[in-house]
């Protein structure tokens, strides 16, 4: 991995593993009772974030495997919208042993929380294990009107939060983490959530990698839905190329 750009001054050059962890740890959050919110998308360059099969992981490169684990490995919560849940089937996390050494190092918690959006609730109860058997934090935050299998998913071991209100408060839902002390968030989707997550400016940092690929067709772009009131901007904090000609860029929010 080489650094192209760094706005602390890094020299451009190099990077060694623990040099990417320094690169990716997650700065501590400017508020209090607020979470520091980063979302994580691969893109292709002609702007899709799925390939032909409509998932995101047939786009991906060895090396954004690794930064994508590197994220999980540094997030308190791993944060994910029902419909990415469905079609990408998310499970509770499971580590690799560098992860959960990375972890231990850092102070974390073993494992992140795996973290569902769902205003219905409508979730496969399996989400509660791993898929290599263990068992991982999960929390579906829902509506007190969802329709799923909300017993199902308890008795899974899943914990369920209901919250008031045909769609789930996004503030409210951070400022829970926030008061349970998980306050390194990391969103991994969908399109849908990252737009709501934005329009209510709860978004500190967008790391983005590009593909080296073009696949045509009408992909999803990271974002979905009503345009927002305001245009969020954002400032570049580092840019890094990898070996297998993978671009990971890295921004925070302007405010």
């Amino acid at each position: 991995m080489q650094l192209i750009f760094s706005r602390t001054g890094a020299t451009p050059g190099p990077v060694s593993n623990d040099g990417l962890v320094g690169h990716y740890r997650h700065a501590p959050s400017s508020e209090p009772g607020r979470v520091r919110l980063r979302t994580n998308f691969i893109s292709t360059l002609d702007g899709s974030i799925v390939g032909a099969d409509g998932r995101s992981r047939s786009i991906n490169t060895p090396s954004d495997h690794h930064v994508f684990a590197l994220h999980r490995a540094l997030a308190d919560v791993i944060m994910v919208g029902a419909g990415t849940v469905r079609t990408e089937g998310y499970r509770a996390v499971d580590l690799a042993s560098w992860q959960r050494d990375l972890r231990a190092y850092e102070g974390l918690s073993a494992a992140p929380t795996l973290v569902i959006i769902s205003g219905s609730g409508e979730i496969d109860p399996a989400v509660g294990t791993a898929a290599d058997g263990s068992r991982a934090p999960v929390m579906i935050i829902t509506t007190d009107s969802a329709t799923g299998p909300l017993s199902a998913l308890r008795a899974a071991g899943v914990e369920v939060v209901q919250m008031p209100g045909a769609h789930v408060d996004l503030t409210a839902a951070t400022a829970l983490l926030s008061e349970r002390g998980l306050t390194r968030v990391l969103c991994e989707g969908g399109p849908r959530l990252h737009v709501e997550l934005l329009a209510a400016d709860l978004v500190d940092e967008v790391s983005l990698s590009l593909s080296p690929i073009m696949v045509g067709g009408a992909g999803l772009r990271s974002t979905s839905g009503a345009p927002l009131p305001i245009a969020a901007r954002f400032a570049v904090e580092h840019v890094l190329h990898a070996d297998d000609e993978t671009l990971f860029t890295h921004y925070r929010r302007s405010r």
